[in-house]
């Protein structure tokens, strides 16, 4: 006789009619560019499978690599939460999509197929995002407001207000295991960052605040910080130098 041999049920495929694009990208923003791999941010997308768990208002938290990565729109959450209580116990999955919209922001499409439609603007949100400090600068998802660059704009060139307007490149800055997407001169001064983690000591320990929570980061191996860019897929390596 075997004790605690209990066999886990087995997954139930959610039944999710055409699809739906997963709400609240914003505010989970970091979440999502977290579980994506490298090559899959420079690939521009990944196939997931989704998991369903009931979450608190009746919502329907969607998670992926063990993520809350958003929520079922309210027009998909009466539905999955009859199905969800009819599962019991065993896990409710579906496939889906993790694709760059037009927006710019990683959105994820929860059904089979190709995404249908375009995504639901940020009027649709309720969750507004979260802001975030790493070295004491500014960490902002790519839907947040724009802020000033910080860049002087040489003579002749349009001001930092309108080059914090215009089209900026977005680089995914990574910091061991986890990892942003940010703006140079609006998210994020590069400059200051590359130059505080060059005057760093090897073995130092810098404490930093990533998404609002504390984070003590020690400068020694295996500890990396990387700036990719999504489009070429070419890394910079901050430290170690």
């Amino acid at each position: 006789m075997r004790l605690f041999d209990r066999r886990r049920p087995a997954p139930v495929i959610a039944d999710v009619g055409p699809g739906f694009w997963v709400a609240e990208a914003s505010a989970v923003q970091h979440a999502i560019v977290s579980a994506l791999t490298a090559a899959e941010r420079a690939g521009a997308g990944a196939l997931a499978t989704l998991q369903l768990s009931p979450g608190a208002e009746g919502r329907v938290v969607v998670l992926w690599r063990n993520l809350i990565v958003g929520f079922a729109p309210p027009t998909s959450a009466a539905s999955l939460r009859r199905q969800l209580e009819a599962a019991g116990k065993a896990p409710v999955v579906l496939d889906g999509r993790v694709v760059v919209a037009p927006d710019g922001l990683w959105r994820i499409w929860a059904g089979p197929g190709e995404p249908v439609g375009p995504p639901p603007g940020a009027e649709a949100d309720e969750i507004a995002p979260a802001t975030s400090a790493i070295f004491g600068l500014a960490l902002r998802g790519p839907a947040a407001s724009p802020r000033r660059a910080t860049a002087p704009a040489p003579d002749g060139a349009a001001s930092s207000e309108a080059a914090a307007a215009g089209p900026v490149s977005r680089q995914i800055l990574e910091v061991g295991t986890h990892s942003w997407e940010v703006r140079d001169g609006v998210d994020v001064d590069l400059a200051l960052l590359r130059r505080r983690l060059a005057d760093a000591a090897p073995g130092a320990t810098l404490h930093v605040r990533v998404w609002e929570e504390p984070v003590s980061i020690h400068l020694a191996p295996p500890t990396r910080v990387t700036l990719t860019d999504p489009a070429t897929g070419s890394v910079e390596v901050l430290y170690p130098r």
